[in-house]
Formats: structure tokens, C-alpha cells, sequence
């Protein structure tokens, strides 16, 4: 069922990547890790869901302008904060487990940052318990990363949560490559407690690191996965 919603406000991250703010008519729950299904005209596409706050009956998205994209050309181009859409859902499995008992790693590229947000915000409100957390996010430079200062407060909240940029086309005093040397080198060097791995982003990071977790024993139960383009 289609739900009626509004775009409140838009926030322009950075030149590529904007947050967009959803306020449904109708009271909207939703488990933070779910997508929902955006609507406007004929034009429909899927988005996680990036935020996480019980006290509020509105969402974010965090969206990237894609080039020849029907959505983002509408999105970034046609749009005014007060646009009436519609949505569907929420939709989906990629979520935490009811009692976070184990290790997590959270790696993704781009956007894909956006139920991990959600992740850690639900975490940090409802004052979570958690064994270690590995947030590692892969882009092009410093210019491409998301929500930076964000990200750090979360870190400074949460003591079990670790933040590992790491950025493929600049040289800078961070990680510097593709996300799979980072994990593969806290898999090779930690004493980990039976870890969880999420991976969300594009279809070629994903194929990847699921390649390179099998390979090292990890079964398909212990990788969650929410593939964008």
C-alpha cells in the first residue's frame, strides 16, 4: 500500500550525495536496517532508510545523484522542500539481531552508509549493549565522505564502536585503498567473538568481500547483504 508523505527539507551534503527529509501522513514504524519504496509520478524507486530517532514520525535518506538516474534527475533538479510523494513499506531483513552477542563489522561504500546510520542511532538512543563495532567506509576522496562529524560523536557515545574511513583516489593521513584490506586485516589480527559482517553498497564491493568471507570459513548465515545498483 502506498502511503501519502512529504519532502520537508533537503540538505546537500555533499555535491553528489544530498539527505532528503520524509514525513509520512500516517504514523510510520519501521526496524532501523529497512527500505522503503519512494514514489513520485509514474517514477519509483527503493532507499534505507539512514535514520533512527522513536521520538520523531519522519525519516531521512541519504541519495547520490546517478547519472541518466529518473529518480535523482527529479530528486535534485524538480524538487522544493513541501512536495507532496508517496512511499511504501518499510521492506526488508537487513537488520541487527534482537541481542547483539557478537563482533560487527558494518562495511560499505557510498551511500550504502545509510542503514548503518540508522544502525548506530538506534544503538546510541535506546543505550544498546554491544561487543565491538567495525564501521568501515570506502569512497572516492575526502570531499565523498558522509556525515564526518556525525560519525564521530557516535563514537565518542558508543566506546565499542571503531570509524575506518578509507578512500581510494587520495592520498591523505587516513586508510587509503578499497574497503576489503581493512577487514581482512582486523579479521588476520583481532581475536574476534564470532562476527556478523554487513555489506552494503555496490554489487562489485559486495561480490568481493562475500568472496573473500567464504574463503576464509564465514557461513552465509554470518553475511547480511543490501546490494545498491
Amino acid at each position: 500500500m502506498w502511503y501519502p508523505a512529504s519532502i520537508t527539507s533537503i540538505d546537500k551534503i555533499t555535491n553528489q550525495t544530498w539527505k532528503f527529509v520524509i514525513e509520512p501522513n500516517v504514523k510510520f514504524d519501521f526496524i532501523p536496517g529497512q527500505f522503503i519504496q519512494l514514489k513520485i509520478g509514474e517514477t519509483k524507486r527503493s532507499y534505507s532508510i539512514a535514520s533512527y530517532d522513536p521520538n520523531n514520525n519522519f525519516f531521512e535518506l541519504l541519495i547520490v545523484k546517478l547519472d541518466g538516474g529518473a529518480m535523482t534527475k527529479i530528486l535534485f533538479e524538480d524538487i522544493s522542500p513541501g512536495e507532496k510523494i508517496e512511499i511504501k513499506g518499510p521492506i526488508g531483513r537487513f537488520t541487527l539481531p534482537e541481542k547483539i552477542d557478537r563482533d560487527i563489522f558494518l562495511i560499505c561504500t557510498g551511500t550504502g552508509l545509510a542503514p548503518f546510520r540508522s544502525f548506530l542511532h538506534y544503538i546510541d538512543k535506546q543505550n544498546i549493549s554491544t561487543k565491538r563495532i567495525f564501521l568501515i567506509f570506502g569512497t572516492r576522496t575526502s570531499n565523498d565522505l558522509l556525515c564526518v562529524d556525525e560519525i564521530n560523536t557516535l563514537v565518542n557515545n558508543l566506546k565499542n564502536l571503531k570509524y575506518i574511513p578509507v578512500l581510494s583516489r587520495e592520498n591523505w593521513s587516513g586508510k587509503k585503498g578499497y574497503v576489503h584490506d581493512q577487514y581482512l586485516d582486523i579479521i588476520n589480527k583481532s581475536d574476534l567473538n564470532n562476527p556478523i559482517f554487513y555489506l552494503c553498497g555496490w554489487r562489485d564491493m559486495i561480490k568481493e568481500a562475500r568472496t573473500n568471507l567464504k574463503e576464509l570459513g564465514y557461513d552465509s548465515k554470518s553475511i547480511k547483504v543490501e546490494i545498491y545498483g
